[in-house]
């Protein structure tokens, strides 16, 4: 274009110094190239032409600073223009409803009505947009009306702003009536096919969406442009419609379209959402011009997908591209999340250095995150010197320091910090309640505690007299008493929830198995299941966890069938969840005496975390294979899965059923050594057990006083390591020192039976009855019992329970006669039965009486007759509530051999798995 040649007088004081109500109010050499032409100063001055034949060249100055974004500019063309026409009008109306100042693009309709001109299209575009941008529908429907009584037509510009305008404030039918109502040769207009396809995914209306789509491709009228695809596969994104978004990727690639930065940070985030995480890291390699958008997507997408290791690879990569690529609060939002799930901390701090040297710090949602990443890495006092330092705190920041000091097992500071949160006047809200309820739930179970968890409670409900207490809450409130063993209480919060989700029914199955009731669990279960209420992840995990709690090995295997069957149902399964449920089932098999079906599960597994081989090393342990809890434990470390104390407990206890002592005093110092853990005083506890079961009191008794000294604050756990000894006393019949060990328990708790019972069987085995028939008679002045012997099992869906010398089972007399049967084959092929186990001042022929119909023998011969001998009719599974003796394990041995039957005892230590004679523990229990 040629040159646009204006005049203005130049104050002698310099160009910056122009007239105050002069469109020009910065320096001229600002504005000197336009994308209209060059403005030339000429020696007379600066001067518009006011010649009418100009509007074309007054009306594309003021289009470019409306392009530019120099509306104030804009606004002085306009203003002096002696001549304007439905262009200019239309121009600085679509400057203002861009700039987002809705109201002044009515204000200049206004004007424009007085000056006797009708707005044209695009004037009446930007207004209908304006009035989209007000989320007013009154203003929009007028605006639609007074178009339509013009006379001016259908023009597809109006048609697709009245589309977007009706979606945007929420009248979808109004929308579509609109696009309907165009005319066939509007239909190969894209604008208007993307606006209302637009439209039903703004409102979740897949489907549609996906039709409409259809019926644009279809007709050949209109092709797909970026905005389409781009819409497309966030709809099938959000709808989770996998083969959908890979036919939208497929034409992506046709139309040449992939390399879009765009494009290619759309179809990262889709395959990411729908958990096809290699499809989107491949996208991500290929896009060619990777944005901050691009890495924050893909960055975010792993650490969804529970990658939080790529994640924070990813974010390094990022990092190493230097100044180019800076990361933005988003991008470290991300990456904080994955580094907590993870617990690294070096990383975590690189990552504050740099939010530090960005100045990114003293946001609050960053620094919210800082705080959850410390206090998941265990560096709470770190969580609390950012909470002490930002300056501005919001409810985030309050629920996270009060969360990072309950996950610390620092439940008094958590109080605390409640506290000065209520005297500053800040009101708690749900996530508060159920951070502060979990922190009173972790504290000992005095009563105290107790009565301060009611006193929350109690807080709760005076503030919720208007509104009620919110589902959130009561979840909270319910998980308390639960954790409480206040499960009486936990079931009235139940039953009185107006409304329950599916954390509540969840939070009530998890109550009654924790505390004993694991029936209790599976007949929620059932009951939610009546009510066609959804299930989920945690629901199945819990009933597994229920049935393992039970040892219900064939309610186990029901459980896990339906499990299968649900989670093939419903598609895709977020990689963490599944994780969760296979951990559940190993679980649940290997506490149900099954531990070829738990290592099944596990070598089938996808994923493995610490909790997978722990279940696996803790179930090896339980079951006697000590050398294969070892070799799970070597296999761990060369997979870099970092153990935690509880793989070491099972390792220890691998050991202990083992009598490894040099392997298990290995195991012990390397926890502090090697792996940074502090032995607790359940590992104490193996330490005792493992000596005492190998007869090495000396150093049994050295454990007990190590640990006493070093946990002497807590009384219930240095008794636990006494208790550990005098059972291995009572099993070595070391009289002295079991009574020793009997009287440091009795004089902290002089009401435990064990320790009575115990004791008495010290003396019985030396046979000092006296002593015996002493303490037996102190035990019935205190008015305490003695645990009855019983053994169950489960045979069509039913469970059978016997106690020694049962008479209450219908099938007595028939059960009598099987276990005579046994008994005479067991005799012949060397079966004696050992009377030394009886400790009752009786005869050989009654001690025979007695030991002869233990209540495990019952339920083995029970087992028989109903399933028959030979192994083609499968395992026998009793369970036993006390240890088993010595002549019914030696007796299970020989009914294996002689019944042709495979035989798992599941006693109060361990499992004992009998085969062919043999049995798993190698009569070293």
């Amino acid at each position: 274009m040629g040159t646009l040649t204006l005049s203005l007088v130049i104050p002698s004081s310099g160009i910056n110094q122009l007239p105050s109500k002069h469109y020009l109010q910065k320096p001229f050499s600002a504005i000197q190239k336009t994308d209209i032409g060059t403005l030339v100063v000429e020696p007379g001055g600066i001067e518009l032409s006011h010649s009418p034949v100009d509007f074309f060249r007054y009306n594309s100055l003021l289009s470019s600073f409306v392009k530019n974004g120099s509306l104030k500019e804009a606004h002085g063309v306009f203003d002096e223009m002696p001549h304007r026409n439905e262009v200019s009008w239309a121009t600085i109306i679509s400057g203002y409803t861009r700039s987002g100042d809705y109201w002044k693009a009515f204000d200049l309709l206004d004007e424009m009505w007085e000056e006797g001109l009708r707005p044209n299209e695009f004037a009446m575009g930007s207004l209908i947009k304006a009035s989209s941008g007000l989320k007013d529908v009154w203003i929009g429907r007028l605006l639609h009306g007074w178009w339509i009584r013009s006379g001016y037509g259908i023009d597809v510009y109006v048609e697709t702003s009245l589309v977007t305008m009706y979606a945007n404030v929420g009248c979808l039918s109004d929308a579509r009536r609109v696009f309907d109502g165009v005319s066939v040769s509007c239909l190969n207009d894209g604008p208007l096919w993307n606006s209302i396809i637009a439209a039903y995914v703004l409102h979740e209306c897949w489907t549609e969406a996906f039709e409409l789509f259809s019926s644009m491709v279809s007709s050949g009228c209109v092709a797909p442009t970026k905005f389409t695809y781009a819409c497309m596969i966030s709809a099938c994104t959000n709808a989770r419609e996998e083969n959908y978004g890979k036919l939208i990727h497929g034409m992506v690639i046709k139309n040449g379209e992939l390399d879009d930065t765009m494009m290619g940070n759309s179809l990262v985030t889709f395959y990411a959402k729908c958990g096809m995480l290699q499809d989107s890291n491949r996208v991500f390699e290929r896009i060619r011009t990777k944005s901050v958008v691009s890495w924050n997507s893909i960055i975010a997408g792993n650490e969804q997908n529970g990658e939080e290791e790529a994640a924070v690879d990813l974010f390094r990569r990022m990092v190493e591209l230097g100044h180019s690529l800076q990361p933005n609060r988003i991008t470290f939002l991300s990456v904080l999340s994955s580094v907590s799930k993870v617990s690294a901390l070096n990383r975590g701090k690189e990552i504050h250095a740099r939010l530090i040297k960005s100045f990114l710090e003293p946001e609050t949602s960053i620094s919210n995150s800082l705080i959850t990443m410390y206090s998941k890495c265990k560096e709470v006092e770190k969580a609390s010197l950012v909470f002490d330092r930002l300056p501005f705190k919001d409810m985030v920041t309050w629920n996270s320091m009060i969360t990072g000091f309950d996950q610390n097992e620092q439940p008094e500071r958590c109080l605390g910090l409640f506290k000065n949160m209520l005297l500053l006047g800040i009101k708690p809200d749900d996530h508060t309640y159920t951070a502060i309820l979990a922190a009173v739930s972790s504290l000992p179970s005095e009563f105290r505690y107790v009565k301060l968890g009611k006193e929350i409670h109690g807080y709760i409900l005076r503030r919720a007299v208007l509104n009620g207490v919110t589902t959130f809450t009561s979840n909270a409130i319910l998980t308390m008493y639960a954790k409480s063993t206040l499960i009486e209480n936990a079931e009235k919060v139940f039953k009185g929830m107006s409304e329950k989700d599916n954390y509540s029914w969840n939070a009530m199955m998890d109550g009654y198995s924790m505390n004993g009731r694991p029936e209790d669990s599976i007949k929620i279960f059932l009951d939610k299941h009546e009510k066609n209420l959804p299930f989920d992840y945690l629901t199945f995990s819990i009933v597994l966890t229920a049935c393992g709690r039970l040892v219900s090995f064939n309610l186990g295997k029901q459980f896990h069938a339906l499990t299968v069957k649900t989670i093939s149902g419903c598609g895709k399964i977020h990689p963490n969840h599944l994780l969760s449920i296979d951990n559940s089932l190993i679980s649940m098999y290997s506490k149900c005496g099954s531990i070829s079906d738990a290592a099944l599960v596990f070598s089938r597994m996808r994923r493995r975390d610490v909790f997978s081989w722990t279940a696996m090393i803790t179930g090896y342990a339980h079951h006697g294979m000590a050398y294969e809890s070892l070799e799970f434990f070597d296999r761990m470390k060369q997979d870099g899965v970092k153990p935690n104390s509880v793989t070491f407990l099972g390792l220890l206890a691998a050991c202990s059923h083992a009598g490894l002592i040099k392997q298990g005093l290995r195991y012990f110092s390397s926890m502090n050594c090697d792996h940074n853990l502090n032995p607790s005083i359940e590992h104490y506890a193996c330490m005792v057990d493992l000596f005492g079961r190998a007869g090495h009191f000396e150093k049994a008794l050295e454990f007990v006083r190590s640990g006493s000294t070093q946990f002497n604050s807590v009384t219930g756990g240095c008794l636990s390591l006494w208790r550990v000894l005098l059972g291995a006393c009572h099993a070595h019949q070391q009289l002295e020192l079991g009574v020793s060990a009997a009287m440091k328990i009795l004089e902290l708790e002089p009401e435990d039976e064990t320790t009575h019972i115990l004791l008495s069987n010290l003396y019985s085995a030396k046979g000092m009855w006296e002593d015996a028939i002493r303490i037996r008679s102190l035990m019935r002045e205190k008015g305490l019992k003695k645990d009855i012997g019983c053994s169950w099992l489960e045979a069509k869906s039913r469970r059978h329970l016997f106690v020694a010398g049962d008479v209450s089972h219908p099938q007595r007399k028939e059960i009598y006669m099987k276990l005579e049967e046994v008994n005479r084959r067991c005799r012949k092929t060397g079966y004696v039965p050992m009377t030394e186990y009886v400790l009752h001042d009786v005869d050989n022929l009654q001690k025979e009486a007695i030991v002869g119909c233990h209540s495990e023998k019952l339920a083995v011969s029970f087992a028989l007759l109903q399933n028959g001998n030979g192994r083609k009719h499968g395992v026998i599974r009793v369970i036993k509530n006390l240890r088993i003796c010595g002549d019914c394990h030696n007796w299970m041995k020989f009914t294996s051999s002689v019944e042709n039957t495979d035989i798992i005892v599941r006693d109060s230590c361990r499992f004992h798995f009998f085969k062919d004679g043999i049995c798993s523990c190698g009569d070293y229990w």
